[in-house]
């Protein structure tokens, strides 16, 4: 896998039929109603495959599908679409739903109390938005933020990055004393190194994320909880110890990642291992280790 431009960390979501998804709708062919969907279990990412097509396990469009074919069996028949926002601030949901009627009135999406989730996880600043004109063809919901769980390096002006695998081997020796040695080799496992170089301050803490300056020179909106690569971090380390992180080392192509777990000799799940290297602008490069699903 060395073909890195721009890399790309998914956490996966461990989703039950707890999740479900409502629309309602101030208006529709049926009149004022809601519309609720409910997820089919499994394991979802936030990331960038928004039409599905890709891998498959996108989390919000899964729940999207899920609502559209409640909607069909209710009788409001709206239809969405799932698109990333512009810009190269990468990572940012807005969802479109279709008119299923010229009299539809939009009025919030939001997940049910008691799931895994909620629209925040998405990216959202409500945990029940509300679309930028509710009887607009498309209604528009358009995240604030980037969506939890999913971190994209920043696309900045003399950035260098990189990784690498290399084979690692088990092998213990024993010498008897007539000088015969015995080997026994236990298995190779992969090792992955991701070396993550002049990445701008707001993309490593959440403390630079939330100064508007160094927000604003990252593209991303002031006090995004999901900007930090340090955020991550401490999403994953909370996950579980056995979770496998997605890394795409071409948001070209998404189809093609690695899951990585960190071992016993990778300590940076407690504390990132950040190094400034300017002040002005303000960078750091970062080194990550890991072991790769085999």
């Amino acid at each position: 896998m060395s073909d890195f431009t721009r890399c790309a960390f998914s956490l996966p979501w461990e989703i039950t039929t707890a999740t479900q998804i409502r629309l309602t709708l101030a208006n529709s062919a049926v009149g004022a109603t809601t519309v609720t969907g409910t997820a089919t279990a499994g394991t979802y990412y936030n990331d960038l495959d928004v039409s599905g097509a890709a891998i498959g396990d996108n989390l919000l469009r899964h729940l999207l599908d899920q609502l559209e074919a409640a909607e069909l069996a209710a009788g409001t028949l709206g239809t969405y679409t799932l698109v990333l926002q512009s810009g190269d601030y990468r990572g940012r949901y807005t969802i479109q739903r279709a008119q299923g009627n010229a009299a539809d009135d939009v009025t919030s999406l939001e997940i049910l109390s008691g799931g895994e989730v909620t629209m925040v996880t998405f990216g959202y600043t409500s945990s029940t938005p509300a679309p930028t004109s509710g009887t607009a063809n498309p209604a528009v919901f358009e995240a604030t933020n980037r969506a939890a769980g999913h971190w994209i390096i920043d696309e900045y002006p003399g950035l260098c990055a990189g990784d690498e695998e290399t084979k690692e081997t088990t092998v213990l020796s024993a010498t008897s004393p007539d000088g015969t040695t015995s080997r026994d080799t236990y298995g190779d496992v992969t090792r992955k190194t991701i070396m993550l170089m002049t990445l701008p301050a707001a993309s490593v803490y959440q403390y630079w994320t939330d100064d508007a300056d160094y927000a604003s020179a990252l593209g991303c909106a002031t006090s995004d909880p999901n900007a930090s690569l340090d955020e991550l971090r401490r999403l994953w380390a909370r996950i579980s110890p056995d979770v496998y992180c997605r890394y795409t080392p071409n948001i070209g192509a998404i189809a093609t990642y690695v899951q990585l777990q960190p071992g016993a000799r990778d300590d940076w799940l407690s504390r990132l291992p950040a190094e400034r290297i300017s002040t002005n602008p303000l960078l750091y490069d970062v080194t990550l280790t890991a072991y790769v699903e085999e």
